[in-house]
């Protein structure tokens, strides 16, 4: 499968009721369909924090797992209505999180689509921080 499509992805971030600077990459990638399953394949860059390292985000019903690898491994399962935990790396280390996740909408159609997950990141079980993650997807 070639690039085929643009992706945006922005995360939004609200901590203590104050949002913070958002993250926003433009990437080509791919996006496929298998097994009523949607795939967005991109390469992720320096400015991600995240290196040499390919992400592939799966996505079904009240379903988004992102998958890391490369010179970051890691996998996170954002499932609607539940909480999940991870590991996650960043260039100091690696620090384990909850993920509750409330809400998860998509929509595609040839290749074009978007995607939106809601949930709340647990770092230390002090620092809870809302998040949004927005992917955008459009034809090369």
């Amino acid at each position: 499968m070639d690039n085929n499509v643009l992706i945006s992805v922005k995360t939004i971030q609200r901590c203590d009721g104050e949002e913070l600077e958002p993250v926003e990459l433009q990437t080509p990638g791919k996006l496929g369909r298998m097994n009523q399953k949607y795939y967005l394949i991109y390469d992720e860059s320096e400015m991600t924090g995240f290196p040499e390292t390919t992400t592939t985000i799966k996505i079904w019903e009240h379903n988004v797992l992102v998958t890391r690898k490369g010179r970051f491994n890691m996998q996170l399962h954002y499932k609607e209505g539940e909480k999940n935990l991870c590991m996650y790396p960043t260039p100091y280390g690696t620090i384990s999180a909850a993920i509750s996740t409330s809400a998860i909408a998509y929509a595609f159609e040839h290749l074009t689509g978007s995607l939106q997950v809601d949930y709340v990141l647990d770092a230390d079980n002090i620092n809870f921080i809302e998040n949004s993650l927005r992917i955008t997807v459009n034809p090369l």
